[in-house]
């Protein structure tokens, strides 16, 4: 869960001598960053010396822990080294791959660390919020892309210390899952309480039907996460990789898309995409259905405790409540 300090973090500009004191670290004590983004994590461009530029991460406190981060550079190895386009890792002088730096957040320091940045730009930048047929090969391109990623992981031995969390029953709907008690929040009314207390409920209940074996996820594959470079297509911020089902990968890329009118069409495209590189998990549509509520109901835990990242209440919560509403009807539909 995010520092309660989070909601308060300096401008970014604040975390410039961070940023210096961690390149010096990384071996370029002469590059100069410059300011990218402020959001989960605090982020700059660091362009070398070399030629090559790199992107430089200030983590947010109390998210993950250190053998967390370097499980996630473990793991972006091994997707690269198989034919993944995803971030790759630089160490420090000292062979580590993140630093610890001082920063002005209450918690007085951050771990950095450094990727290297592929050239592109992002699906979201790509097409905007459109979803109109002229996207639907992105998306089952994007599709292609999850299943790429599935069959390298659900193969890999992941070596001994490798540590990401779980994104199962207990990691969505248990007593503590990893976004937080979205069913119990103080923004809630009443009514909104026991929506979501039902959602969790169903939620619940359906997860406990599943077989599938769990295997190392990206957890976070929307538009703003895929990569289109030049004729490729990959996948950047592994933050929230995580042990869970392949069906939540899949929802995740599809959210955005899910109250569209042309969404079956466009969801047919993308589980075309994936079908033609992998098999699709068993009842693909109603796991669909199953994910894209639960997705829905963890982003309003999410939205929830990082009000200085997406605004007041009001700004998102009548309508995650309504999707949540919408959700709950679709998944008694299609699992009756």
């Amino acid at each position: 869960m995010p520092s309660t300090a989070f909601a308060h973090m300096p401008d970014i500009a604040a975390y410039l001598p961070a940023a210096r004191a961690a390149l010096r670290q990384f071996g370029l004590p002469e590059t100069e960053p410059h300011p990218i983004g402020k959001s989960e994590n605090v982020v700059f461009r660091a362009d070398a010396p070399d030629g090559t530029i790199w992107a430089l991460r200030l983590h947010r406190p109390g998210y993950h822990a250190l053998p967390a981060l370097e499980s996630d550079r473990e793991l972006t190895a091994h997707l690269a080294a198989n034919g993944l386009l995803v971030p790759t890792g630089r160490r420090t002088a000292s062979g580590a791959w993140y630093t610890e730096v001082q920063t002005p957040d209450p918690e007085g320091t951050r771990l950095a660390g450094m990727t290297l940045w592929h050239p592109g730009q992002t699906l979201e930048s790509l097409i905007g919020r459109a979803r109109g047929p002229d996207t639907w090969h992105w998306f089952e391109r994007t599709g292609a892309l999850l299943a790429d990623l599935h069959t390298i992981t659900a193969s890999w031995t992941a070596p001994h210390g490798f540590t990401r969390h779980r994104l199962d029953a207990d990691g969505f709907v248990g007593d503590a899952p990893f976004w937080g008690r979205f069913w119990d929040l103080p923004c809630l009314t009443a009514e909104e309480r026991q929506i979501l207390t039902d959602a969790r409920t169903l939620v619940t209940s359906r997860l406990a039907k599943l077989a599938d074996p769990l295997i190392l996820i990206h957890a976070d594959a929307h538009p703003a996460n895929v990569l289109v470079s030049g004729e490729h297509l990959g996948l950047i911020d592994f933050d929230d990789c995580a042990w869970g089902w392949p069906a939540f990968d899949m929802a995740v890329s599809l959210w955005s898309a899910s109250s569209e009118p042309c969404f079956p069409e466009l969801r047919d495209r993308f589980l075309a995409g994936y079908a033609a590189r992998r098999a699709l998990p068993p009842g693909a549509l109603k796991q669909l259905d199953l994910f894209l509520l639960t997705r829905t109901i963890m982003l309003i835990g999410w939205f929830a405790e990082r009000p200085e990242l997406v605004g007041p209440e009001s700004a998102w919560k009548p309508g995650l409540i309504a999707k949540a509403l919408k959700g709950i009807a679709n998944l008694n539909r299609t699992s009756s």
